[in-house]
Parts: structure tokens; sequence; C-alpha cells
């Protein structure tokens, strides 16, 4: 399984990733690779434009793509996604890719959120 940074004048750029995006990428990439799919492109980290208040900006978010899978095998990527990264994170389909944030709905060791 390769894992790859889109590329280019609009490529990722992953600065300011933070580790449980880092690890949610990992696990991403089980799942694609029990998928059988040969890479795993990251499309988006702390670039792009995204909503005000995205987590992209603060390095707790990831677009994956996902235009290479069938409806299907989307559907089961976004059910294996949600199952092994858990509660803490929200995956969504937004068409052309996949996006994950970590986004936990209570506070982490006691502190608030």
């Amino acid at each position: 399984m390769l894992i790859k940074i889109k590329d280019g004048p609009k490529g990722a750029r992953i600065g300011g990733l933070k580790p449980e995006i880092l690890l949610a990428i990992q696990i991403a990439g089980g799942v694609w690779d029990f998928l059988g799919m040969l890479e795993l492109v990251i499309t988006a980290v702390s670039d792009g434009k995204h909503s005000a208040g995205s987590k992209h900006y603060i390095g707790h978010a990831v677009d994956l793509r996902s235009r290479n899978f069938s409806e299907a095998g989307k559907e089961k990527a976004l059910a294996l996604l949600k199952e092994c990264l858990g509660p803490d994170f929200d995956v969504l389909d937004e068409g052309d890719h996949i996006h994950i944030e970590f986004d936990p709905k209570s506070p982490i060791n006691g502190d608030e959120l």
C-alpha cells in the first residue's frame, strides 16, 4: 500500500498535521489495503479552501481521494473508517474525497475542548 501526498501546484500541504490525523491516515491506509486499493492519496490537510472554522486549518482534518472507488467500495470504506476510527472522528463522503476530522464529543483527559 502506497500512501501519497497530492503533488503539483494544487498539492496537499501537511504542515501542522496533528498526531490524531496521522493515526487516521494510517488506519485509512489499512482500510484501503483491505479493500484492495493500491494507493491512498492525501488531497488536503492544512491547505486549500475550506469553510470558516474548518478543522483543516488547525491540522485536525484530512481529505483522501475516493474517486477510484466504485460506489459500493466507497460505502464500504466509509463504514470501515467509521468503525475503526470510533466516535472521536467524523467521516464524511464529500463526492471526490472522503473527509476525516478529529472531533471528540467529550473532553479528553478531563480537559475542556
